[in-house]
């Protein structure tokens, strides 16, 4: 499917790489970025998203540089739902409010920093991964 999806020109390789264990890798673009999303797109969509090894990994870079179809077994519409603002959660390093839940997990990951926790253990950072904003 994502044959290195480079949308702006400013993806490093490195960022893109885990798009080569992807369980969609070789399949056609159009189903899973389609000109329209609809249930059934998904439902064929998350065939393959729900047995990737890297569909989280999917899922935070969808997040991350606002990419529409589908990606990490969810819709633009269900990753809009997921950044909304949440003003209770805070991330435990830089205080942002810019956090997600991340779907099907107990993980939480912040846009600003790139940390991601569990949200039972907030004192107890996992990973931290480098997000970069595009202008």
């Amino acid at each position: 499917m994502i044959q290195r999806v480079n949308l702006s020109g400013r993806y490093a390789a490195s960022e893109v790489r885990w798009q080569d264990d992807a369980q969609c890798n070789g399949l056609p673009m159009e189903e899973f970025v389609p000109d329209k999303e609809t249930p059934e797109g998904l439902d064929n969509a998350r065939t393959s998203c729900n047995l990737c090894p890297v569909r989280g990994t999917c899922l935070r870079y969808a997040l991350t540089y606002n990419l529409r179809g589908y990606w990490g077994g969810t819709d633009t519409a269900e990753r809009r739902r997921l950044k909304a603002k949440k003003d209770r959660v805070k991330c435990p390093v830089c205080t942002s409010t810019r956090v997600v839940d991340m779907a099907s997990s107990d993980d939480a990951l912040c846009l600003a920093c790139g940390l991601s926790w569990l949200r039972e253990s907030a004192a107890q950072p996992r990973t931290r991964t480098n997000v970069r904003t595009i202008a």
